[in-house]
């Protein structure tokens, strides 16, 4: 399956706990996947995930599936050992994605409900301008 994706997102914990992501190549071991970790990617050995994704410019014809597992240092290198492999959400049609997120919006209610907590309002205001400030600190 990861064979068929040039590249894939590793999702990691630091050494605090912090999640990490980079973009890498695995390839196929005995145990599991080898992963090129970036120098500049803090991942420590833990929990770990490969995601892989494509779809067209609209964002239409949607396919990915994710490997979960266990992020172990071997020898000088990294080995992402699969515990779980979560298929596709389904066929790549728009009506799939609509089901995800109606899907997710009921696990996120539920999750609220039962910690009795409310829905947070986004303040979109706050986002827009924080959107802005970063695209002219980057010069878009």
């Amino acid at each position: 399956m990861l064979a068929r994706y040039p590249t894939a997102v590793l999702a990691a914990r630091d050494s605090f706990g912090a999640p990490v992501l980079a973009r890498t190549r695995p390839m196929p071991a005995d145990d599991g996947f080898a992963v090129d970790v970036p120098s500049d990617c803090a991942a420590a050995p833990g929990p770990a995930s490969l995601l892989v994704h494509r779809h067209d410019e609209r964002l239409h014809h949607m396919q990915n599936a994710l490997v979960r597992g266990e992020l172990r240092a071997v020898g000088d290198g990294w080995l992402l050992v699969p515990t779980k492999v979560v298929e596709p959400m389904g066929s790549g049609r728009p009506s799939d994605a609509v089901r995800l997120l109606r899907r997710t919006k009921r696990a996120t209610d539920r999750y609220l409900e039962r910690r009795g907590l409310p829905r947070q309002r986004v303040r979109w205001e706050e986002f827009r301008a924080l959107a802005a400030s970063a695209r002219r600190r980057n010069g878009a």
